[in-house]
């Protein structure tokens, strides 16, 4: 068992975050569990104390963000692992999507992490340790048609995320990109998880259309992962333990058929491009 830590996860009322807190604390872990509402949480909330995890309610658009943040580096002496899960998801043409829209999702997505980041990383450094997690998408890998927002905040957080692994080195603090694919959670619903941009006229039965109708598919919804085993490798590669006793997790953890197939072809995307544009690139030199 991996030694006892302070972990502080967002978004741990539902879905993907409920699973990494239940995780954690059975690996043996001090959990933070953040949520927005508590009238949501239901039979989950008792769960959750009865596993000896910690509630927190912290909207990460809410002004208090870090001073919710700071207080529980207080209460406990430390935050030796952050995990950025809070987010929703976004469904639908990039042109029918108001710019309201594309803020508030931007406000949670990405602004949300980034201000828990802040928050977290003076206690980090003095201590010259810690863990943060940005938990991304297979759809930064690659994005599909209708996503086109929802990736753009994630390509967003993958490159303030590659940018820390090098900025946060020398303070020993460790950073890790979570790509979960397709998972069997409420993320592309409209139930408050998600929204689903209505679909006009004119793009009735092209792309975006389509999307829709392959992820709403039986056929898709079997190949989902399943949350908890996602969980379970999360906390394995943060803990260095189980499947990751002997694997290290250099910035990035792929998980999923569908990442890995991603994976695969952008590598060969850019192996092509970089072969076939380099007299492109060297032609601007005198």
């Amino acid at each position: 068992m991996a030694e006892t830590q302070v972990w502080l996860i967002t978004g741990a009322s539902r879905g993907l975050g409920l699973e990494l807190t239940k995780t954690a604390l059975k690996a043996g872990h001090k959990v933070v569990a953040c949520y927005r509402s508590k009238a949501k949480l239901g039979a989950t909330y008792a769960e959750i104390e009865a596993l000896g995890g910690i509630w927190l309610q912290l909207d990460v658009v809410a002004e208090d963000v870090e001073a919710k943040v700071q207080s529980v580096v207080a209460q406990h002496g430390r935050i030796d692992v952050l995990i950025n899960n809070a987010g929703y998801g976004m469904l639908g043409s990039l042109e029918e999507t108001s710019i309201a829209q594309v803020e508030a999702i931007f406000k949670t997505n990405f602004f949300g992490a980034l201000r828990t980041i802040q928050a977290a990383l003076p206690s980090m450094r003095s201590r010259r340790s810690g863990t943060i997690v940005n938990i991304s998408s297979s759809l930064a890998i690659s994005p599909a048609p209708g996503f086109s927002i929802y990736s753009a905040t994630k390509f967003a957080t993958e490159a303030i995320t590659e940018s820390l692994q090098v900025e946060l080195a020398s303070f020993g603090i460790r950073t890790l990109l979570i790509e979960p694919g397709m998972t069997a959670t409420e993320f592309a619903d409209a139930s408050g998880t998600g929204v689903e941009v209505p679909i006009g006229e004119a793009y009735q039965g092209g792309a975006v259309s389509q999307t829709i109708q392959l992820i709403q598919s039986p056929e898709f919804l079997a190949q989902a992962a399943v949350p908890a085993k996602v969980a379970q490798r999360i906390v394995e590669a943060i803990d260095r333990t189980g499947f990751f006793a002997d694997k290290e997790v250099a910035l990035r953890l792929p998980l999923g058929g569908d990442t890995g197939a991603q994976l695969q072809q952008r590598a060969a995307m850019w192996g092509d491009l970089a072969k076939g544009m380099k007299d492109s690139w060297m032609s601007i030199y005198l």
